[in-house]
């Protein structure tokens, strides 16, 4: 799990929620961040005074709060996307790195969707990703020496570099064109 930015949204923080990647501490923290920001409710207040949050108490009083803020709930495959175009924006924005956003997205979206919306030729076709998945590959494979598909004729540091610029290329393509 990623450290959630300090402007997280609850358009973002509920599709994190809806797809089980949101914890019950930072379900606190962010009532405690939106309170701080001006934003109020009183299930939010009530979450800002959980001490030991524990799921099953602090997630239908999330819901709650959500209500009282007006955003709805998204289905998982809406979910999934708000958070795919939030991470890409982010590293567009170059507030975290490319494969740390894609590599947040493969592992933490992309595979707890994949059984309900399964891939059909590529590796993340299912969510317009696979030009992202694909040079995300290439820097994994570049870091543990397996084979290169891609730039096999330069040194593995170059090919490296070069795989990170086409991944930021493909998030602003991404970001574009959904």
């Amino acid at each position: 799990m990623r450290a959630l930015p300090n402007n997280t949204t609850p358009e973002e923080a509920y599709a994190l929620f809806t797809l089980n990647q949101l914890t019950s501490d930072n379900i606190s923290l962010l009532a405690n961040a939106w309170l701080l920001q001006g934003l109020f409710t009183d299930s939010l207040n009530d979450l800002c005074w959980e001490t030991t949050p524990i799921m099953s108490t602090v997630g239908p009083i999330f819901e709650q709060a959500m209500h009282e803020l007006n955003t709805n709930k998204p289905d998982r495959l809406g979910a999934a996307k708000t958070i795919i175009k939030e991470t890409l924006s982010r590293i567009v924005k170059l507030e975290i790195t490319p494969e740390e956003g894609a590599s947040f997205i493969y592992w933490n979206i992309h595979h707890e969707i994949d059984d309900e919306y399964p891939d059909k030729d590529y590796l993340g076709d299912n969510l317009g990703l696979e030009q992202i998945f694909c040079w995300l590959r290439e820097i994994w494979d570049c870091k543990d020496g397996s084979r290169l598909s891609y730039h096999t004729d330069i040194p593995r540091h170059e090919a490296d570099k070069k795989f990170k610029e086409y991944l930021y290329e493909e998030c602003e393509k991404w970001l574009n064109t959904h």
